[in-house]
């Protein structure tokens, strides 16, 4: 062991990464035992830098308080922490001659079975498929598109796209100005990277997001929780809760055949569906409400009152949220059975309530009127 490389592989985790990466003459520097300390070293003072940058400097989660600590400090700290022990960790494997590289990181930390570089054999027009799925926003049209394709890697790459346009989207309402600026760009410059990696090597980047779940599934999981619990404290026999899961997968299957027979069952709308998803404007649609189209209208509803609500309580940032909704709705076009999660039940529960007001209401002047009949014909027979 040449006790000298051994040290300059142990200075990079001091700093020093940047002065060993540089190229030299010396044997004891230009090594690759030492250039493979310094990568690493590298990687993880980057992510020291970038964890200070965004809990520290733009201050992100500030303003929530765990036990008297504002949260980017606890969460700041505890990055630092990990990220300190790496490094402790990389000095001790170069001090007993072993190499440390930023693969071994990824294997230890498992994200190696998250994200995945391989060769691929791909056509033009798949490759350009998979980097569009990547933009935000064109994904919902090539979801829909190859929806009948069951490819993984346009799946989980939609599934990624939906998850870091949602967090820009939600640093962008709450004002945090630099760390959205800072999210874009890095997602920017990561498809950048994936589009160059796969149209000159032909490599794909497959990110295994299968336990992540879509928001159709966690509805299912919702409306499943509900039913286990009642189940436990009203029902004599207890349900497992995959049992209850697969009653809910086929009661909500079944539901959706049996709204899709009876949407089949009403007139064809003669309107653009894509419009009655542009809030405002979409009120054309209600004429054709009892159409095949009808819960496509109902979502509209649900988008232009939300709509509404924003901008009477001055909440129109958070109007962005709404354009996921209306490319979701898009996206679902052609399933006219289809609802939002969530949102068409919380409407059925507030059209059920007014129709119920309505209708007592009705009956009570109904019977108020009936009863001042009786009252004035009695009044005339006594005057006789």
């Amino acid at each position: 062991m040449n006790k000298k490389i051994i040290g300059n592989a142990i200075s990079a985790y001091f700093w020093l990464w940047a002065l060993l990466l540089l190229p030299s003459k010396k044997e004891n520097i230009n090594n690759p035992f030492v250039k493979k300390h310094a990568k690493t070293a590298l990687f993880i003072h980057f992510l020291m830098f970038l964890n200070y940058l965004v809990f520290i400097i733009f201050s992100f989660l500030s303003w929530v308080f765990l036990f008297w600590f504002s949260l980017n400090h606890i969460i700041a700290s505890i990055i630092f922490i990990w990220l300190f022990g790496w490094l402790l960790y990389g000095v001790n494997k170069a001090s007993s001659w072993n190499d440390f590289s930023i693969s071994d990181i990824s294997n230890m930390t498992k994200a190696d079975k998250i994200i995945e570089i391989k060769s691929s054999n791909l056509n033009e027009q798949w490759v350009l498929t998979i980097i569009l799925s990547l933009v935000p926003f064109i994904w919902f049209y090539i979801k829909a598109k190859f929806s009948n394709h069951k490819s993984k890697i346009i799946e989980n790459n939609t599934k990624l796209n939906l998850i870091i346009t949602l967090i820009i989207s939600w640093l962008f309402v709450f004002w945090y100005e630099n760390v959205w600026l800072l999210f874009w760009l890095f997602y920017l410059i990561f498809i950048w990277f994936y589009s160059i990696l796969l149209i000159t090597k032909q490599s794909l980047i497959s990110i295994n997001l299968d336990k992540i779940p879509t928001f159709n599934e966690i509805y299912i999981y919702f409306l499943t929780i509900i039913s286990y619990l009642k189940n436990y404290f009203f029902s004599k026999k207890f349900l497992w809760f995959k049992e209850v899961l697969e009653n809910t997968k086929n009661f909500i299957k079944q539901k959706n055949e049996e709204q899709k027979n009876y949407l089949l069952s009403l007139k064809d709308s003669k309107f653009n569906i894509n419009i009655s998803y542009i809030p405002y404007l979409n009120l054309i649609c209600l004429f054709w409400l009892n159409s095949k189209n009808k819960f496509h209208i109902i979502n509209w509803i649900i988008l232009t009152i939300l709509s509404i609500l924003f901008v009477v309580l001055k909440l129109n940032n958070l109007q962005i949220f709404l354009v996921f909704l209306i490319f979701f709705g898009i996206w679902y076009a052609k399933i006219i059975e289809y609802k939002f999660p969530f949102l068409f039940d919380i409407y059925e529960i507030f059209a059920f309530i007014f129709w119920k007001i309505f209708f007592t209401w009705k009956k009570a002047i109904k019977m108020q009127k009936e009863v001042q009949e009786v009252s004035f014909k009695i009044e005339e027979l006594n005057t006789k």
